[in-house]
């Protein structure tokens, strides 16, 4: 009983607030994957210095497929497509946090390989990148 009389009448207020605001994020991340027409077609945008170097067509895409990125000088970066998914296969940065990123499919995804500034992105045909909102 002790424990209730620690709290002030705004301590009452305010925790259940920071509690539901804590929640905010992942409605707002929900929200946008609900935003994606099922009959959308999804790109793969290649970026390397933040130069759009290539941009790969998944919908539809099946078997598997191997493609290096040339304009990284100097180092090593194997990207994989299959099926519909791609993903960064090998790459001789140190950390190795792209290559354990894994498959990504669903706009608004990314995969970034920040020693190469290598950065993969999934989005919509039309070029509305579905975590606009979250880029400012």
């Amino acid at each position: 009983m002790k424990v209730f009389h620690m709290f002030k009448f705004w301590d009452w207020i305010i925790i259940p607030l920071i509690i539901l605001l804590s929640f905010l994020p992942s409605v707002v991340f929900t929200y946008q994957q609900g935003s994606v027409s099922a009959d959308s077609n999804l790109e793969a945008v290649v970026s390397v210095d933040n130069e759009e170097i290539e941009r790969i067509p998944l919908t539809g895409h099946e078997g598997n497929e191997i493609l290096d990125i040339p304009e990284v000088p100097c180092d090593t970066n194997t990207v994989q497509l299959q099926d519909e998914q791609i993903r960064i296969q090998s790459s001789d940065c140190p950390d190795q946090v792209c290559v354990l990123t894994g498959f990504i499919s669903t706009p608004g995804e990314t995969i970034v390989c920040l020693h190469h500034r290598v950065v993969i992105e999934i989005e919509a045909e039309d070029g509305h990148v579905e975590n606009e909102i979250l880029s400012y």
